[in-house]
């Protein structure tokens, strides 16, 4: 075989692929569902998509890691919702495999910080005191700091889940709390709730972080 006749064999087997690749990326933007968002309120997790989320995407595509990444949210959403609703859930195949999907899904896309929400809000249900629980929102603060979108679920799952036990989350979520206090009052509400829900230690970090900062909201956060 001459050199020239190889290397048509090579372009036409190049050519194969690409054209492989973009047959099978337009199949996964077809199949994609619209774009999730994860809710600001983290006691109303809900997913807008209440049908079998697809998840023949990372098969098809391996290259369209961000269109998993969507359903695999909207499948945590799911999961979430339903633990919510119904505890008994958390222990089901489904919520194992929303599990799985995500870990799966970080695994091969790690900057996702809705992602790793999810994976908190998820194990958690199951256990409160798994140490994934504060691994996960340590690396929603890590990949996304100042989205101010997240603030009110990480200070809910942090207050829940006594992660403000370690120093370090604990000066994180003191950051959150002042930036609602001073740049967003329109959603001190989330201060209020996660109040609601905490645990004690989450209780008494609101209190003095609330004090020290803008001490005259103390009454409305004790309600």
């Amino acid at each position: 075989m001459t050199s020239s006749s190889r290397f048509r064999i090579l372009l036409t087997a190049l050519a194969l692929i690409i054209g492989s690749h973009a047959i099978v990326s337009a199949i996964a933007e077809v199949t994609a569902l619209e774009r999730a968002t994860f809710p600001a309120d983290a006691s109303r997790i809900s997913s807008r998509w209440t049908g079998d989320v697809p998840s023949l995407l990372i098969t098809l595509s391996p290259f369209r890691s961000e269109l998993e990444s969507n359903h695999a949210l909207i499948a945590a959403l799911q999961a979430i919702q339903s633990g919510q609703q119904k505890p008994a859930t958390v222990r089901s195949t489904g919520h194992a495999d929303a599990v799985d999907r995500v870990s799966r899904t970080l695994s091969i896309s790690p900057y996702n910080p809705e992602l790793w929400l999810a994976l908190a809000l998820l194990r958690a249900q199951r256990d409160p005191y798994d140490p994934v629980v504060v691994e996960a929102l340590k690396m929603a603060y890590f990949i996304a700091p100042n989205d101010m979108r997240l603030m009110p679920v990480r200070i809910d799952i942090a207050s829940r889940f006594d992660a403000l036990a370690i120093p370090d989350v604990k000066e994180l979520v003191r950051n959150d709390v002042r930036l609602i206090l001073n740049r967003r009052p329109e959603s001190k509400w989330a201060l209020v709730s996660a109040y609601r829900r905490a645990s004690n230690l989450g209780k008494a970090f609101l209190e003095d972080a609330i004090e020290s900062i803008d001490a005259s909201f103390l009454a409305t956060l004790r309600g």
